[in-house]
């Protein structure tokens, strides 16, 4: 690769870029450094795994700046909206050796902490940890190498400089030289003016560009080699500057001068963020990581562009062919679901920044949100010369929707009054699509709906989607003073939910119509979503029953989530991005779209296959999407998708958890849906109004009890906890005084409802329960290329003292599912039973190899004595 090599003397270099760079002192790596540099972090949110090749994702985000990639292919940086370098790789050179070790050959371990990532790298008689760490506020990176050796190690670096916009903008002409003074390389474009430096005090030989008969960037790249010090320590500097910097060197020295403590700041942040947001402690310390990381997740989406503002990106995975770290740019909806999640776990300043954000692009002409803006949309005609930006209809009804979750649970009526013109609007444009003859929207001829790989005229997220924001527009019509436009879209979503079951419903299959073609047929494939369909109750009672049945069922459920469109129909597609994969978002949704139509079981079996999902590749986030056929990544999936993340947060907190909040009426609602074999739940940081309220809910035998911290004014309160199905009361307490409690009996659901007054001050309520059964599927377990061989609850129902259960069952091998109860067992048909301890016992249901197909229905009748 090297057409030239210079050797330099190191220390002098250091010398002079210390004078450069202003330094009182050359001391890179200090001992407070030293210690933290290549030690293994043992901290709550510190994630590592050996299983590192040739597929693991790393990622390590700052605001305005990225490092990542996979080690087979090496990283890139971006330094937003730049990218400087790509293809990112190291190799390994001991004294006396003639020719160096690749990395990718040794790579051992990786560890993932919010603030860095460290990969470690196994020697035959040396380890060298390489910490890459991005400033939360510079547009930077730091490389950092920690030597154990007994005899010295360079470390040669090779990557491909660049220099060039993210796609779909570009510049020509980008150089590189060397800087002897900077001891860095300086890449530089003539556009507009941007430089970049990549470089470092400890390199000791490096690639010459004045050698090369070009002086562009050339494609074989460039390199250098790095000699650690005494300290056992080197690392590599990269910078973007300003157009037009008087020095390219300034920020490179201040990263130089300032590294600690800008690790220091970052490390402050992540611990603000965990101790910030929404907190939840459950007897499972992986799930407890899971949500913890869920969030950090939410706030590593968070990035700021110097010339559009600061918003949510859709997420990260490698650039593949364009310039384009995958979905690192702003996309409207996603941000959305970005700030839902926010708003659930607390971020209320993030979900405030990210609507203004959103409302900063709005067309100012017809009121409609736009869809997509890329990270370099600044430097080129985006919104008239690329068709991306209005593209979706429904971006617009999610916006309102969204708004008023925001009004709603943070109190911020101010917000609803201050843009209220930008709402009216907004709120018009979705008019402007209803057809008059039913009042449902219309997908204009040009745009889209929700489904970007069918071309529809209409389609039912569509609809139910305006449902939805016509009921949050006459919330804040409201809020804001104007009574008649509240009625008015109260009136349109009444219209809405009159005429859908009519045009959405499939009577011969006894399932909904996702939508209609271009030329008005309707698309009967049965798709799974969407979720708002059901928990809108859009359909009647028996339909949603119908529906329900169906989506329980291995058809759609899988060991990783939900499959998009049902293994029986006739377009289904195990590999497609669209008909047959499995979406962690959508599982999520559909989660919670069971809890609220009283389906326990069900719902707790789809939501534990979510956290897992934190582990499949990027340690710590969640993929887009999975293939619908096997345990594994689907061909297009990014490796960090913030709406999956996003949408875990949402089902946990509003889906097992149960917590809603309504700061304008100060009002909570915990109507928690806890697995049985839990002994209770903590959850902190509850956000309402201006009080931070924490509870504790423990379970003892046949009580349940529930202590509230309130530091605040009083509130009023509803618990609904979860219960054993047929469970009765015997009484309520709360502060040592009688409360009126009810019990609410569902088909495969029975809950308690209490509302209180909570008091300022620590407050304690206690429920007396006896009896009850609780159905326990096994948690998900796969393992990469495992096909769904997972237990699929449909029905669950407790009538005197029988207990059924329906489910599909795997054909070829048996299957187990816990029942616990305090009654005893006289009898069982469909299934083997035996004890397992005291008020547990497990069913087996045998495999049947004469089956057609992957499962059979199964029916299981347990008898209890009296």
């Amino acid at each position: 690769m090297s057409i030239g090599r210079w050797k330099i003397n190191t220390r002098k270099t250091c010398l002079l870029l210390a004078a450069a760079c202003g330094l009182a002192s050359l001391a890179v790596g200090t001992g407070a450094q030293d210690s933290q540099v290549g030690a293994t972090p043992r901290g709550h949110l510190s994630l590592y795994t050996e299983a590192v090749a040739p597929r693991r994702f790393i990622a390590v985000h700052g605001r305005r700046a990225l490092v990542s990639g996979y080690a087979s292919e090496g990283l890139e940086v971006w330094a937003y909206p730049f990218q400087i370098l790509s293809e990112y790789q190291v190799s390994f050179r001991t004294a006396g050796a003639t020719a160096a070790t690749n990395g990718t050959d040794i790579l051992a371990r990786v560890v993932y902490q919010p603030n860095s990532v460290t990969r470690i790298y196994l020697g035959s008689d040396y380890v060298i940890r390489e910490k890459l760490f991005v400033p939360l506020n510079e547009p930077a990176a730091i490389i950092t190498y920690s030597i154990q050796s007994a005899r010295p190690v360079e470390i040669e670096v090779h990557a491909t400089p660049v220099l060039n916009l993210m796609w779909p903008a570009a510049v020509g002409g980008q150089d590189i030289a060397w800087s002897s003074s900077l001891s860095a390389y300086v890449l530089s474009e003539p556009t507009h003016g941007f430089t970049a430096v990549v470089g470092s005090p400890d390199i000791l030989t490096h690639d010459s560009p004045d050698n090369r008969t070009s002086h562009g960037v050339a494609e074989t790249g460039f390199g250098f080699t790095l000699r650690p010090g005494a300290s056992g320590v080197a690392s590599v500097f990269l910078a973007l500057n300003p157009p037009h910097a008087a020095d390219p060197g300034l920020l490179l020295c201040k990263l130089i001068d300032t590294q600690d403590s800008l690790q220091a700041e970052a490390t402050a942040h992540y611990q603000d963020v965990e101790d910030s947001l929404l907190r939840v402690e459950t007897p499972d310390e992986n799930l407890n990581q899971a949500i913890a990381w869920a969030g950090i997740a939410l706030d590593q989406a968070w990035v700021c562009n110097p010339d559009l503002g600061c918003g949510y990106v859709a997420g990260y995975g490698p650039s593949r062919g364009a310039r384009r770290p995958q979905y690192n740019w702003f996309f409207a909806g996603d941000g959305l679901l970005a700030a839902d999640a926010a708003i659930a776990a607390g971020d209320r300043a993030h979900a405030r920044a990210e609507l203004k954000f959103i409302l900063r692009y709005q067309d100012s002409k017809t009121g409609m949100i736009w869809h997509e803006l890329s990270q370099s949309a600044a430097f080129i005609d985006w919104e008239h010369k690329y068709p991306y930006m209005f593209a979706h209809v429904d971006i617009t009804l999610q916006f309102l929707g969204t708004v008023a979750r925001y009004v709603t649970a943070t109190g911020d009526v101010a917000f609803a009054r201050e843009n209220w013109p930008a709402f009216e609007a907004a709120y018009r444009y979705c008019i402007s699509l209803l057809d008059p003859e039913t009042g449902l929207p219309r997908i204009p001829p040009g745009k889209e709906g929700g489904n970007e790989q069918d071309r529809m005229s209409d389609d039912l997220g569509l609809s139910s989607g305006w449902v939805e924001a016509a009921s949050a527009f006459a919330q804040l019509a409201g809020l804001a003073g104007h009574p008649q436009m509240a009625e008015e879209a109260l009136h349109a979503a009444q219209r809405a939910r009159e005429s859908i079951p009519a045009r959405y419903w499939n009577s011969s299959a006894q399932f909904w119509i996702s939508g209609h073609t271009e030329a008005a047929a309707p698309m009967t494939e049965r798709r799974s979503g969407p979720s708002d369909a059901l928990t809108q109750q859009l359909f009647s009672a028996q339909q949603n029953e119908h529906l329900l049945d169906q989506l329980a069922t291995s058809d759609f459920q899988t060991d990783w989530g939900a499959r998009g469109m049902g293994a029986g129909s006739e377009a289904f597609d195990p590999e497609s991005y669209a008909k047959g994969s499995v979406w962690p978002a959508h599982t999520a949704a559909l989660s919670e779209a069971f809890w609220l139509n009283h389906r326990p079981a069900t719902a707790l079996a789809l939501w534990r296959t979510l956290p897992p999902l934190a582990r499949l590749d990027s340690l710590g986030h969640m993929p887009e999407v999975l293939a619908g056929n096997l345990y594994r990544p689907q061909a297009e999936s990014v490796p960090e998708q913030t709406w999956s993340s996003a949408g875990f947060l949402q089902a946990t907190i509003h889906g097992l958890l149960g917590l809603s909040i309504d700061s304008v009426a100060k009002r909570l609602l915990f109507a928690p849906r806890l697995p049985a074999e839990w002994s209770g739940v903590t959850i902190s940081h509850i956000q309402l109004s201006a009080t931070s309220v924490s509870l504790v809910l423990g379970r003892v035998g046949d009580n349940i009890t529930l202590k509230i911290f309130n530091p605040g004014e009083q509130f009023e309160f509803e618990f609904s906890p979860d219960l054993p199905l047929g469970a009765k009361l015997r009484g309520a307490v709360f502060n040592h005084h009688l409360v009126a409690v009810s019990i609410e009996d569902y088909l495969q659901q029975t809950n308690a409802r209490v509302a209180l007054t909570v008091p300022h001050g620590d407050s304690e309520l206690q429920l007396d329960l006896r009896g009850g059964v609780s159905v326990i599927p096994d948690a998900p377990d796969p393992r990469l290329g495992d096909p769904s061989i997972g237990v699929r609850i449909i029905d669950v129902r407790l009538e005197a003292s029988t207990l059924t259960i329906a489910a599909d069952v795997p054909t070829d091998r048996t299957s187990r599912v816990r029942v616990k109860s305090a009654s005893q067992v006289a009898g069982v048909k469909g299934a083997t039973v035996r004890s397992i301890t005291s008020g547990l016992v497990e069913l087996t249901f045998a495999a049947d190899h004469n089956a057609s197909g992957s499962y059979r229905r199964a029916n299981a009748i347990i008898e209890y004595k009296p």
